[in-house]
């Protein structure tokens, strides 16, 4: 995730989709698909913003295999 998308999504008060759909990640053509990202190649500090983001609860103190899980699990 670059700087740029991370400043917008601490920023953000909205849902994850409509995030996605502002950063224009979320198209009609191009509907996102959660399987295609490979969280064990993202670093930890990445993985918390994402969780942040989508409003999940409890990721701070979460390890990178942890959190991959959460991830995971609440897409």
């Amino acid at each position: 995730m670059s700087t740029v998308y991370k400043k917008i999504a601490s920023n953000f008060s909205g849902t994850r989709e409509q995030l996605l759909k502002l950063l224009g990640i979320i198209t009609p053509e191009n509907p996102v698909q959660e399987e295609s990202i490979d969280f064990s190649s993202m670093k930890v500090t990445e993985l918390k913003d994402i969780a942040k983001a989508r409003g999940l609860k409890g990721y701070s103190t979460l390890k990178k295999a942890e959190l991959i899980e959460l991830l995971t699990n609440n897409g």
